[in-house]
C-alpha cells in the first residue's frame, strides 16, 4: 500500500465561503504534497435568478430593514468576491512557493459545474461564514453528494486542534485507496478510527498495521472497531465519535448515505472515487 500521489489540488469557493481561510487550507494540502493549486470561484446562478425576481429582498440579521435586490449589485458583489479569491490564492501561493492558477465559472453548485477541472483532489469549501452567534445558513454545497469517479473533500468545519478521523472500510477493492487517501489528510495529534465491516480478525490486524505504517511520520493513534451493521446504529456510532473528518468509498455506498452524513454531522467529508 502506498501513499496517493497528489499533483494537482483544485479548491472551489462561492460568495458564501470564508474565502481566505478556504484558500489557506487548500494551500496547506498543496504544500504538504508539493502539488500545484488551482482556484475556482463559482458565480452561483441561483443568486442571479433571485435578483431578477420582482419580489426579491435583501435582509440583514442586524437590522429590521430590508432593501430590494438588484442584479447589477449582485454581479458587482460576486465579481468582488471572485477578485478577492484570486488575490488570496496569489498571495498564499507566492508565500509558499506553489504553482497556481485561477478561473471563474457561472453555474449551479454541484459536481457538474466542476467536472471539467482535472484534479487529484477537489476541495469544496462547504463551510459558510457564521452570522449572529451560532446560527449558520445551510450551504448550497451541502447538496454535493456525488464523489463518483474522483476524490472530493468537502470542508465543512474549521479545525481548532487535533480531532478524530473516521474511515469507513468495507473490504471492497478500493479499500487501500480509501485508507491511504484518508491518511493523507490526517494532522499531527489526530486520532484515527477504522470502522471495518466484514473482516476476519487477521485482515483487521493487517489493515491496522498498514495504517500505522503509512501514518508513522504523523504519529496518530490508530484503532480498529467493527462497523455497526445497521444504518441507524452506524450513525449513532459515528455521532458518538464526533469526527472532524469522515472518509468514505463513494463507489461502495448509496448516494443517500452521503446525503445523510451531510445532514447528520458537521464533519469534513472525503469521498474517494
Amino acid at each position: 500500500m502506498s501513499e496517493p500521489e497528489l499533483r494537482r489540488i483544485v479548491v472551489a469557493c462561492d460568495a458564501a465561503c470564508d474565502i481566505r481561510v478556504a484558500v489557506e487550507d487548500a494551500a496547506n494540502l498543496a504544500a504538504r504534497w508539493k502539488a500545484s493549486l488551482h482556484g475556482i470561484f463559482l458565480e452561483d446562478e441561483n443568486l442571479f435568478r433571485l435578483a431578477d425576481l420582482p419580489f426579491g429582498r435583501q435582509a440583514m440579521l442586524s437590522s429590521a430593514l430590508s432593501e430590494g435586490l438588484n442584479r447589477a449589485e449582485i454581479e458587482r458583489l460576486s465579481s468582488a468576491s471572485g477578485a478577492a479569491m484570486r488575490r488570496a490564492l496569489r498571495d498564499v501561493a507566492m508565500r509558499r512557493g506553489l504553482e497556481w492558477s485561477f478561473g471563474i465559472v457561472r453555474d449551479l453548485p454541484g459536481v457538474a459545474a466542476l467536472a471539467r477541472f482535472e484534479a487529484d483532489m477537489l476541495v469544496v469549501e462547504a463551510a459558510t461564514r457564521p452570522f449572529s452567534g451560532s446560527w449558520r445558513p445551510r450551504s448550497a454545497w451541502d447538496a454535493l453528494a456525488e464523489g463518483r469517479g474522483r476524490t472530493v473533500l468537502m470542508r465543512r468545519r474549521r479545525r481548532s486542534g487535533p480531532g478524530t478521523v473516521v474511515m469507513l472500510l468495507d473490504g471492497g477493492a478500493a479499500r487501500d485507496k480509501v485508507l491511504s487517501s484518508g491518511l493523507a489528510l490526517v494532522a499531527p495529534g489526530d486520532d484515527v478510527v477504522l470502522l471495518m465491516g466484514a473482516h476476519s480478525a487477521a485482515e483487521s490486524v493487517a489493515v491496522t498495521e498498514a495504517a500505522e505504517s503509512l501514518g508513522r511520520t504523523l504519529g496518530p493513534k490508530i484503532r480498529a472497531a467493527s462497523m455497526a451493521p445497521e444504518k441507524a446504529a452506524l450513525f449513532r456510532q459515528i455521532e458518538r465519535l464526533d469526527p472532524t473528518l469522515i472518509v468514505i468509498d463513494a463507489a461502495a455506498v448509496e448516494r443517500s448515505f452521503i446525503d445523510d452524513v451531510c445532514a447528520r454531522t458537521r464533519a469534513d467529508i472525503l469521498t474517494v472515487g
